[in-house]
């Protein structure tokens, strides 16, 4: 099968992420990125993604010339946009050319009506953007409810949101075999792009505060995105997020109150089951070194979109639990976003196949 054709517009963390999570395996790249867009030089676009202070170098050559990024021996076109504008305003008739099979929105600027747009003037068939943007047709979390893909319901695909691909996965399998009546989501997140080195304006106040100095409360989307995958615990979660003066790795801790009996036990065995089987690879249980727990930066580079640790799963009175899960929130979501592309891809085959066995008979 010819590899899903894919463009990219936006650059920042996660738009990078993702070109170095589809090449990090394959030379060639999991999936052929033909065109990707940002505001940057190319050269500051090759520079960060040689030079990346959480990551280090990537597992590939790096270099360009002229409109051409080069990862190993892939050239990639790069289309640089007017910083006044949205990538996916002013570059259709460029990327028209490379007759895209899904279009990656990682700018964080783009709006339902731009994404619509890339369909409407045939850009590319399908996008899928790394945010839950209100109107999209389906938030997708890979292992949750990617099975409900639709290809002729679903061309606007989010890939929802790193949190969110980290909870879905562990309240599902807690919704479906036990049931959760209520659960308070609290996520410990390292600073973002969006804070202050130093103290300064921002329009939500309190992140304008210097963002080394402080741990800052701040309110976070980890309930309504599971919702988006989960609309059965809807009314069910409450969260808040608190950002941290660390680089990397997020943590999660949930309390819930379950709708039935449980124990301990069950729950061990309940997600060691999953993470063997159905969310093998999203889902690790993790049980410490040797005795000793873990700090946060060991989880640095891993793929998975949970890791529970396991010695701090409590149950008490038989229906309140307690939980604990790490994980990468940048490396993890990336990888889950291609993981959306491969249920695209796998959708769009199995459907050709079809189109093509009549033929045959």
């Amino acid at each position: 099968m010819t590899p899903l054709r894919v463009g990219i517009a936006g650059l920042g963390r996660i738009g990078r992420g993702i070109l170095r999570a589809n090449h990090a395996a394959l030379a060639e790249g999991r999936f052929d990125i033909k065109v990707v867009c940002d505001v940057m030089p190319i050269d500051q676009v090759a520079y960060l993604l040689a030079h990346d202070t959480t990551y280090g170098k990537p597992p590939f050559t790096l270099d360009f010339q002229g409109n051409d990024l080069i990862l190993g021996d892939k050239r990639i076109r790069y289309e640089r946009v007017d910083r006044r504008r949205r990538p996916t305003e002013d570059s259709f008739a460029a990327l028209r050319e490379f007759d895209l099979d899904v279009f990656i929105d990682a700018t964080g600027t783009a709006s339902i009506a731009d994404l619509r747009a890339v369909i409407e003037r045939k850009v590319a068939r399908k996008v899928v953007c790394t945010a839950n943007i209100a109107g999209c047709d389906m938030s997708m979390v890979y292992g949750v409810n990617h099975e409900q893909y639709d290809p002729l319901q679903h061309d606007i695909i989010a890939s929802n949101t790193c949190t969110g691909n980290a909870l879905a996965p562990v309240a599902y399998v807690l919704q479906k075999h036990i049931g959760i009546e209520y659960a308070r989501v609290i996520t410990i997140h390292p600073a973002l792009s969006d804070q202050r080195a130093l103290d300064g304006y921002h329009p939500t106040s309190h992140l304008g505060r210097a963002c080394a100095a402080s741990i800052l409360p701040t309110s976070t989307n980890v309930a309504a995105s599971t919702v988006l995958a989960l609309p059965e615990l809807e009314g069910k979660l409450d969260s808040l997020s608190y950002r941290v003066p660390t680089e990397i790795v997020s943590i999660i801790d949930i309390t819930a109150t379950l709708t039935r009996d449980t124990s301990r036990d069950e729950c061990i065995e309940l997600f060691e089951k999953y993470a063997r089987g159905d969310l093998n690879g999203i889902v690790q249980c993790d049980y410490g070194a040797w005795g000793h727990q873990r700090a946060s930066i060991d989880y640095l580079g891993t793929e998975f979109s949970a890791i529970l640790q396991m010695r701090h799963l409590t149950v008490s009175h038989g229906r309140q639990l307690g939980m604990t899960l790490m994980h990468d929130n940048e490396v993890a979501y990336c990888c889950r976003v291609l993981d959306v592309l491969g249920v695209i891809d796998r959708v769009k085959a199995a459907s050709k196949l079809k189109l093509v066995e009549p033929l045959r008979a």
